[in-house]
């Protein structure tokens, strides 16, 4: 499998982890346009949680993926290894004391068999865990399952707080700094407890010539559906939850191809032997 980082001890932090933080990778300009564009487009996120992800607008998504690729990507680009963009959105956090973003870990965009893809998140404001900051859970990119996307469930859902609460880990970050992470790491973010919006980005990149893949379970399937992407005209046309339109349905897979994460996650959780111990502290 190909290094996803240039650096060889970004690379090794990573694979350790599940995700790198990088400080400042944008200029307070780059930070003022994106500002402009969220707020030009401030009505679309009227929930308390909203992603131009799931917008049905097209023109908004387009603009929004445009611009943040044409931004984020050149600056994260020298940290990686011939990766290209395949799809940027807002991710927008409005005040609502209550209103949290469960564990999960994003869609699968690659054969991760065989390739890794990453999502580099970035706030255009300072975040702490009053205003919903993202949390991680360290490593467990290990854990969770290759085959990810709409409606295909990852674990119960009866552990997931617990889960949080021993393993989760916030990262506050200064406006302009970057988390880059495997899509398959569990990660999440607490209410947005202050009295502005907390506006931040996600763009996804994957390795460069290599086949776009998508997981889903459409509204009302049975099965798991796999298809071939063409590009990323596919995640700006896509109407989640529902049959893709567009891209080649390659085959079907029972739901029962994916395994429940519950019991990968109790083991996670368990304390290592003193020999694993010795071996992890000195590969540090």
């Amino acid at each position: 499998m190909i290094s996803v980082f240039k650096d060889p001890l970004l690379q090794k932090q990573f694979e350790q982890k599940g995700y790198i933080h990088l400080s400042s990778l944008l200029t307070a300009s780059q930070i003022e346009s994106l500002l402009a564009l969220f707020n030009q487009f401030q009505a679309e996120a009227s929930d308390a949680f909203h992603t131009s992800h799931f917008s049905t607008n097209v023109v908004y998504k387009q603009q929004v993926h445009d611009t943040i690729s044409n931004v984020v990507y050149p600056k994260a680009s020298p940290y990686l290894n011939n990766f290209i963009p395949v799809f940027g959105n807002f991710m927008i956090k409005n005040p609502d004391a209550e209103r949290f973003m469960p564990l999960h870990a994003d869609w699968a965009y690659v054969d991760e068999s065989k390739h890794s893809s990453v999502a580099i998140w970035m706030p255009l404001v300072d975040v702490e865990a009053l205003n919903g900051c993202l949390g991680v859970v360290e490593g467990s990119h290990r854990v969770t399952n290759a085959i990810r996307g709409p409606l295909i469930h990852q674990s119960s859902y009866k552990h997931d707080r617990e889960w949080v609460t021993h393993f989760g880990k916030l990262i506050p970050m200064k406006a302009g700094d970057a988390i880059i992470y495997h899509h398959g790491l569990l990660h999440y973010s607490p209410p947005n407890k202050s009295n502005v919006s907390r506006p931040a980005l996600n763009l996804s990149v994957v390795p460069q010539n290599t086949p776009l893949l998508h997981y889903c379970k459409p509204e009302g399937a049975t099965d798991i559906e796999l298809y071939e992407v063409n590009d990323s005209g596919f995640y700006i046309h896509y109407n989640n939850f529902q049959r893709p339109e567009t891209g080649r349905l390659i085959k079907t897979l029972p739901v029962t191809k994916v395994e429940l994460i519950d019991e990968r996650m109790e083991k996670f959780g368990k304390p290592k032997s003193i020999f694993e111990r010795v071996r992890v502290w000195l590969s540090a």
